[in-house]
């Protein structure tokens, strides 16, 4: 049995992801190696991911390893894939989600005047929701984000649930409020870990589908395609999620400053009613 080599990003975040898909694999009888990769989101953390391009970022290092050799599979964070991947690869499995949900983070009993977010995404939707607060670019992992909260460069800060919950933050010093997807629609398959090797690795495209959770690869496969539908830049607000039950989807999309929601069992029909009402 080849020990399998998995390509992450550096982060302690990344590699709490990391570890979740190295363990789910160590279960099967698999010995799992990392190879860490730094990413050129993680070499530029000060300027905003939309002046410095924010598709595929912090992913095409990482698929490099896979195309040279250098691994068989890698970790992402769904919402990180860009439109294409790497000719040659493809994501082959798709762990049970965390929470798709955003979380406001505040410092407490102090007015939110001040937020830091860089996703227009989040001002878009969080603006409805502070009407009277300024907000401004945040860079950096969730520990930066989080000591510039605490040292009071913000007065809040929008993150997602699924990071803080994979890392196990202490934020009992913290006033924390979960966003629903009402009230704050997620990225595409945030809260989702898409695990890609090569198209031609049959055996390990066999062995990821045992670790991958049908529920959460229907919402994946489903948010996925809207946001290759929509191709919308980086500068755009975009926002898409699904929920999945009893093979019936309700995808909901924001692009710009326009939403729209479809229910139905046809998603590529959903997907592109989706897409011609937003864009039309």
């Amino acid at each position: 049995m080849r020990t399998l080599k998995l390509a992450t990003r550096a982060s302690r975040l990344a590699l709490a992801q990391a570890g979740l898909v190295q363990s789910a694999l160590e279960a099967l009888g698999q010995t799992v190696e990392l190879v860490e990769v730094t990413t050129r989101g993680d070499r530029d953390r000060k300027s905003p991911l939309v002046s410095i391009g924010g598709q595929g970022l912090f992913v095409r290092e990482v698929e490099r390893c896979l195309l040279d050799g250098t691994a068989d599979l890698a970790v992402h964070s769904g919402k990180d894939l860009p439109y294409e991947l790497a000719e040659g690869l493809l994501i082959a499995g798709v762990p049970k989600a965390a929470s798709p949900c955003d979380m406001l983070v505040a410092r407490q009993d102090i007015p939110l005047r001040t937020v830091g977010t860089g996703s227009p995404r989040r001002v878009l939707e969080c603006r409805q929701l502070l009407p009277d607060a300024a907000f401004r670019e945040i860079r950096g992992n969730v520990d930066t984000r989080l000591r510039k909260l605490r040292d009071g460069d913000y007065d809040a800060v929008v993150l997602a649930e699924a990071g803080l919950q994979r890392l196990g933050v202490d934020l009992s010093d913290l006033d924390v409020r979960v966003l629903s997807p009402d009230e704050c629609l997620p990225a595409p398959c945030q809260g989702i870990l898409a695990v890609e090797c090569r198209e031609d690795d049959g055996e390990l495209i066999a062995l990821l589908e045992q670790i991958t959770d049908p529920m959460t690869r229907a919402r994946f496969d489903a948010e996925r395609k809207l946001f290759c539908l929509l191709q919308a830049d980086c500068s755009v607000p975009l926002g898409v999620h699904c929920a999945v039950s009893d093979n019936t989807y309700t995808l909901s999309a924001l692009f710009g400053d326009r939403k729209a929601v479809r229910t139905g069992t046809d998603i590529d029909l959903l997907c592109e009613e989706i897409r011609q009402e937003l864009t039309s």
